[in-house]
């Protein structure tokens, strides 16, 4: 572990490999969950273009991306599961 923010409204966790891969999973407003993974042998390949239209806005140009607006009962519960487990 690197760094571990134990801020009450938006925590965070950092880790790195002493060969240099890293984790960090960050909480921010509203409870958005961001996770990124680095790694140090990654070379830039050329990413086709998407066959599939964007089912989504894609708000180019936008400075500020809006929040989600879908409503999940089970992302969006208030009160958590006891012995909730992955894979429902």
């Amino acid at each position: 572990m690197t760094v571990v923010n134990s801020d009450v409204e938006f925590p965070a966790i950092y880790a790195r490999t002493s060969d240099g891969f890293g984790v960090r999973l960050r909480i921010g407003g509203k409870g958005q969950a961001f996770f990124q993974v680095d790694t140090p042998c990654v070379r830039k390949s050329d990413v086709a273009e998407s066959t599939s239209q964007a089912t989504a806005p894609l708000y180019e140009g936008m400075e500020v991306i809006p929040r989600p607006n879908i409503y999940s009962d089970f992302w969006s519960s208030e009160t958590p599961e006891v012995g909730m487990t992955f894979g429902r």
